[in-house]
């Protein structure tokens, strides 16, 4: 996806798990997109996204993104 985006020269925005405030945005995302997307697929893709966030929150340390 990244690819395209340098090849259409189309801007992109990269959250780390190990960002304290990633999960807060994706969050946030969730439920922009709950409001906007009809697609069900897309819908539980970020579901999954946001387990794996929590799942990495669990295990590792966060800190404010270098």
């Amino acid at each position: 996806m990244i690819k395209q985006c340098i090849e259409k020269d189309e801007p992109y925005f990269l959250l780390r798990g190990q960002d304290v405030c990633a999960l807060p945005a994706i969050e946030a995302y969730y439920h922009a997109i709950k409001e906007k997307v009809q697609d069900p697929y897309f819908i539980e893709e970020i579901e999954e996204i946001m387990k794996d966030f929590r799942a990495y929150l669990e295990e590792q340390p966060t800190h404010v993104p270098d």
